[in-house]
């Protein structure tokens, strides 16, 4: 059976409930019915069995009685994208928030630890710095991926696939993690359900439904759950209800009609949807760079048209000289979607929040895959999000990976839904279907070390050449190449350097 489409809804109102649900559709690309969600008819009511893949090993709950008083300290980054989803201090009426503060209570008050919060602007250099001190005050760190992904090389970090107790094949945790971010076949950083800002930095196109009723469009989510919803598709409808010169003074502003808006991470947000890569890993798992090749000059061309091309899509990031669209929600595009000037918004999850206001109704649905044969929808996380590591200098792993566990399964049950209330309440909290293709978005993620070690500067500057197009290609990766790559050499040798 789905995931119950009944069980979701009632997640809106009664999120404690929220217990059980399908299996990853990481695996399909689609909503999959290989994992149930059984409901046992009784004499008196249902009963609910709840996916083992969501809830805490038994096993692992057995041991709670041992790591009773202990407390998690928790190294918080409070500067940019802050970490500040993992404690509220009161209950409040805002769905997230109040599920935040009764998730830690549940934690606590069900095992008999407590969870400590230490907020740090600068967590990079403060675990580092304990790191070269040997203190031992944070059992855990949680930060922006752009600064955790660095400084594995540097053996500060524990390999959290040899913590006890934390099971890191429950898909409460990333299942992408370990394939794009692990190194010497071992993962030093993981996050999921545990914290909304991997749901809220990941990336995820929006429909204005109003005009895709004006244009009669196909049913988009059908398409999504065909398979069919790929570049080409995009290309094609954005050719069809593209620009027009809205106030007719002959110039192309930011006043007009788009058949798209985006910001400037949407050319990545497009390159890793459609299967790019940045780097892969050889047989040694290491990493190595692996950007000129046939598929990837591909996904460029295919980007470059969509974006650069008629003026069919509206960059946000080239107005930004253009008050008032010189930021957040008065982002040029952002402002055509609310105004419905334009079909297509790609965007992080984060930014579906300042649409509470717009006029018409919105869908949700993946970036685009590169054809009918890639097997998954992926996306693209933005580098700023939380990642959770584990320093080398804590010697009480066995709670900590309990004490983690325990929140990443707590949050799966009622901080996850409270997100998908937020992230859709009013424009789309009745329109299942928008659930559905969430789960597709949050559940498949495609993380790329290349771009999160950002070593040579490749992420920036990638991004630029795709602006560009393949024509200058060759000449950008003969010069691009050479500085990541040593930097990519300077990070394994570092990194092996550390681990003798």
């Amino acid at each position: 059976m789905k995931k119950s489409l009944i069980f979701l809804l009632c997640a809106l109102f009664v999120v404690s409930a929220f217990a059980s649900c399908a299996g990853n559709p990481a695996d399909t690309g689609k909503v999959n019915d290989d994992t149930t969600a059984a409901v046992t008819e009784t004499e008196t009511e249902p009963e609910e069995t709840e996916d083992q893949n969501y809830v805490m090993d038994p096993d692992t709950i057995a041991k709670a009685s041992q790591f009773k008083g202990q407390t998690l300290t928790i190294l918080a980054n409070s500067g940019f994208w802050p970490a500040d989803d993992l404690w509220r201090e009161e209950d409040s009426e805002d769905p997230v928030d109040s599920a935040i503060y009764n998730r830690n209570l549940a934690v606590e008050s069900k095992y008999g630890i407590k969870i400590d919060i230490v907020e740090d602007t600068d967590v990079k250099t403060t675990i580092k710095n304990a790191f070269k001190s040997g203190i031992s005050d944070y059992d855990v760190a949680a930060f922006c991926a752009f600064e955790a992904c660095p400084l594995a090389s540097e053996n500060i970090f524990q390999d959290l696939t040899q913590i006890d107790n934390l099971d890191l094949s429950k898909h409460y945790w990333d299942q992408g993690l370990f394939e794009g971010l692990s190194i010497d076949n071992k993962l030093f950083y993981i996050t999921g359900d545990i914290s909304t800002k991997a749901n809220a930095g990941t990336f995820l196109m929006m429909f204005n439904k109003k005009l895709a009723a004006d244009f009669d469009l196909d049913d988009l989510y059908q398409v999504v759950r065909d398979g069919k919803w790929t570049l080409d598709y995009l290309n094609n409808l954005l050719k069809e209800h593209g620009y027009q010169d809205f106030n007719g003074d002959s110039k192309v502003g930011v006043e007009d009609v788009y058949g798209m808006g985006i910001q400037i991470e949407a050319y990545l947000a497009f390159y890793f949807g459609a299967g790019g890569r940045m780097v892969l890993k050889d047989s040694d798992q290491m990493p190595y760079l692996e950007l000129n090749n046939e598929k990837n000059i591909s996904i460029i061309d295919k980007i470059y048209t969509i974006t650069q091309t008629d003026n069919m899509t509206i960059d946000a990031h080239d107005h930004l000289n253009e008050p008032p669209y010189s930021s957040g929600e008065g982002f040029a595009s952002t402002v055509a979607f609310k105004e419905n000037r334009c079909l297509f918004y790609l965007s992080n999850a984060a930014n579906i929040l300042g649409l509470r206001e717009m006029d018409a109704d919105f869908g949700v649905l993946p970036t685009p895959k590169l054809d009918e044969n890639q097997k998954d929808y992926y996306s693209y996380v933005y580098h700023g999000v939380s990642l959770f590591v584990i320093p080398v200098m804590n010697k009480r792993t066995e709670f900590t990976g309990f004490a983690l566990e325990a929140l990443a399964a707590e949050s799966y049950k009622t901080v996850t839904p409270a997100y998908y209330e937020q992230t859709l309440k009013r424009k789309s909290q009745r329109d299942a279907d928008s659930w559905d293709m969430l789960d597709i978005v949050f559940r498949n993620r495609l993380w790329d070390l290349g771009y999160y070690a950002s070593w040579g500067g490749i992420d920036n500057s990638f991004i630029q050449q795709i602006k560009k197009g393949t024509g200058s290609f060759s000449k950008w990766y003969k010069s691009a190449s050479k500085s990541c790559q040593k930097a990519i050499n300077k990070y394994i040798d570092a990194y092996k350097k550390s681990a003798e």
